[in-house]
């Protein structure tokens, strides 16, 4: 027989259950770090336009520039863990925990992996006016000095992947730091800067144009926008195998159902023709996979780049 406690009870035992199911109940936000309009706002934006139907509410995207991007960041961390509000993290959030000792929230702590969302290719691109066409080409004008690499801000992909290069090379190039890629390019076409290591989405324009040349490619394997451009690898440096990324997190803590919910729906937003396609055209691949394959990826990064940042005695500026 069932007592009247237990009859009582259930009611109240299942409550929270049914809550949880009804999630999503209100939008949803996407807190991008970073200022409108350059890759990991667009990347956002490309993911945010499906993935709000297939979650069954809006995906609104929310720019929260600031402190390299910090400024967004702890939005989320230090945010609630209740589901709506999500961050689209990047390569800086792998750099920043060792750029910065001042950081307003603990990367590891409270940030939980949900789903990566691209992989971009880092292409070196040199001025068409130096007299180089190979990777042994350019360390052997670097080794004669007078040469200087652009970069889109310290501790950004292209400066980290730069000191990486001039290591494994045993160059000493000094970098020339810009806010952002598009002003770094600036100069790298007037020849004020000799090379630099640029995102496929303001680079392949520029190498349509024969404004830059592409002497090296920092993945694994070839590009296909770029096929006849070898990877550092076969250039005779097989450790510079360095990508971009961008990814989702959320506050940990967050209910993992919902985790999971997320995950399952953005990895079908990626087999998606049409969010393919506009990857596709930026250069970017789509990557997916599971929070846990993210978790492991992004514990990777972390590792690898404070490694760089502390050797090299990098800090924010």
């Amino acid at each position: 027989m069932i007592s009247r406690r237990v009859v009582l009870a259930a009611p109240f035992c299942l409550a929270p259950i049914a809550a949880r199911a009804a999630w999503p109940e209100r939008p949803l936000r996407l807190i991008v770090p970073v200022a409108p309009a350059g890759p990991t706002d667009i990347a956002a934006r490309i993911i945010a336009a499906p993935l709000g139907p297939l979650l069954g509410q809006n995906v609104v995207v929310e720019n929260r520039p600031g402190g390299g991007g910090n400024v967004g960041s702890a939005a989320v961390a230090n945010g609630p863990a209740d589901g709506y509000t999500m961050l689209m993290g990047s390569f800086s959030n792998a750099a920043n925990p060792a750029m910065f000792t001042d950081l307003p929230f603990d990367t590891a702590r409270d940030l939980t992996a949900v789903a990566q969302i691209t992989r971009v290719p880092l292409i070196l691109t040199v001025n068409p006016a130096l007299p180089v066409r190979t990777l042994s080409e350019l360390i052997a004008l670097a080794r004669q000095g007078r040469l200087t690499y652009a970069t889109g801000g310290v501790g950004t992909s292209s400066h980290l992947a730069g000191e990486m290069f001039i290591r494994f090379a045993g160059i000493a190039v000094p970098a020339a730091h810009y806010r952002g890629a598009a002003p770094a390019n600036t100069d790298l076409v007037a020849g004020q800067v000799a090379f630099m290591f640029d995102n496929p989405q303001t680079a392949l324009p520029l190498i349509a144009a024969g404004r830059v040349r592409a002497i090296a490619v920092t993945t694994p394997a070839r590009i296909a926008e770029l096929p006849d451009v070898p990877t550092a690898a076969e250039s005779g440096l097989p450790g510079l195998v360095v990508t971009s990324w961008h990814g989702i997190f959320m506050r940990s803590g967050t209910p993992g159902e919902i985790i999971e919910r997320i995950n399952r729906e953005v990895n079908v937003a990626l087999q998606s023709a049409e969010v393919r396609e506009r990857f596709r055209a930026l250069g970017v691949q789509p990557a997916g996979g599971t929070p846990g394959d993210f978790a492991a990826f992004f514990t990777g990064e972390i590792a690898r780049w404070g490694r760089v940042i502390r050797e090299a005695g990098i800090k924010a500026e």
